[in-house]
């Protein structure tokens, strides 16, 4: 009976995940008057299983599963809460600690995005490009990303042990790490040779905004003539944040732009000229672990043609989450919004994987040599963690020459102060 219950909710999301997907596919709105036919069929579809399955049919249950289907046709970050999944999400409010982890989702499985530098997950051994399969031995398959966030916080110094996949392997890899309160993660800043200043920014979330604005100016009156800004890695935060950190570098004009589902203006966010600090010429490395706020940096200094973008195209992750509360009790949190870059351009494309994200102007390193250094690395004969540090260091080393390279190359300036 367990396994024709399932098949009754996996028949039922499919109709409903097919409604949705025909909407998609006919425009990204559908008119009411549109919307009827393909309802009315799921309709008649559930009316007919109701009266005819072999067996009566829980449809609290079915309901539940039509639910989720449908969810998780949208995109990564809408889900739909049960009233006991929010209970449980809600009793564990008081667990403050976690692993420094940003998680998404691809092809519905949890993907690790990035991965705060020297937190628990990054010490035990954690990479971006992982898939998590299970957590402390619960299988996260099905898992929205708010429930698999809640699982791995906890009490300060407590343990959490999970299971992943990752392309090098051909078993899963059980990881265990140790909860740890998020450090603050201050901007770091140096005089590189030709008088350029390097900042990098790993995290906006753990980032004192201020401090970076002082360390900013510290390093112009130390002689920089031109700005390097090392984004890679960086995943947390909040859009304000971004932006932020892109006024220090943009005196006029929009920052990034919201946008809802008929490609209505929601929000456009400007650059406050007070805030501004300096036009010295600049350079932004990114990779595929910066995501979010930092794309928003990023798609701002590129399109306004303030900065050069060298290195990986960015995760694309931008969108706006409404949490709506449904009678049953469930919740459902929904995509209402997305960000675009000052130039019309979307962060985050979930149709496609190869068109999300911010593009670099500079790809580095180039496809052909991307290849070879993973190739150098399969056959070192080196542990497969060795192998991933040392391939990871040297893309990092050669996107870091590279953009030292556009900067040395470029035109000198007087340095700006406000």
């Amino acid at each position: 009976m367990l396994h024709k219950g399932k098949v009754l909710v996996v028949l039922l999301s499919t109709l409903i995940v097919l409604y949705g997907v025909s909407a998609a596919f006919y425009g990204k709105v559908v008119a009411k008057d549109d919307a009827y036919p393909a309802l009315s069929v799921f309709m008649e579809s559930l009316k007919t299983v109701n009266d005819d399955y072999v067996e009566p049919p829980e449809m609290s249950k079915v309901q539940e599963g039509a639910m989720q289907g449908l969810i998780d046709a949208l995109d990564p970050y809408s889900s739909y809460l049960t009233k006991e999944q929010i209970g449980a999400l809600d009793s564990q409010k008081g667990n403050t600690a976690e692993v420094g982890l940003v998680l998404s989702k691809r092809s519905n499985i949890l993907y690790v995005v990035a991965t705060t530098q020297n937190g628990p997950a990054d010490s035990a051994g954690m990479r971006p490009g992982d898939y998590l399969v299970s957590i402390d031995g619960a299988n996260v398959e099905d898992t929205s990303l708010l429930e698999a966030e809640s699982m791995l916080r906890g009490t300060p110094g407590s343990k959490v042990k999970a299971t992943v996949f990752r392309g090098s392997q051909t078993k899963p890899v059980e990881i265990a790490m140790v909860r740890a309160n998020a450090d603050p993660q201050p901007a770091v800043t140096r005089m590189l040779d030709g008088r350029i200043g390097f900042l990098e920014v790993r995290s906006l979330a753990a980032t004192n905004l201020d401090q970076t604005r002082v360390k900013l100016k510290t390093l112009i009156s130390a002689g920089a003539q031109k700005l390097l800004l090392d984004l890679r890695d960086c995943a947390g935060g909040k859009p304000e944040q971004g932006a932020e950190l892109a006024n220090l570098f943009i005196r006029n004009g929009p920052i990034y732009i919201v946008k809802g589902r008929l490609g209505e203006v929601l929000e456009e966010i400007k650059a406050d000229p007070e805030k501004f600090l300096t036009d010295l010429p600049m350079a932004v490395l990114i990779n595929g672990s910066t995501a979010g706020p930092a794309e928003i940096v990023a798609g701002a200094l590129k399109a306004s043609g303030r900065a050069r973008v060298v290195g990986e195209r960015s995760y694309g992750m931008g969108s706006v989450q409404k949490r709506i509360e449904l009678k049953s009790g469930a919740v459902l949190i929904l995509s209402t919004a997305k960000f675009y870059t000052p130039d019309g351009k979307l962060i985050e494309n979930d149709e496609s994987v190869r068109e999300t994200g911010i593009k670099p102007d500079i790809e580095s390193p180039e496809p052909l040599r991307l290849q070879d250094l993973l190739v150098d690395s399969y056959f070192d004969d080196q542990d497969d963690s060795s192998k991933f540090r040392q391939l990871r260091t040297k893309i990092d080393q050669e996107q870091f020459d590279r953009a030292v390279e556009v900067l040395t190359k470029g035109p000198p300036a007087e340095k700006q102060m406000p």
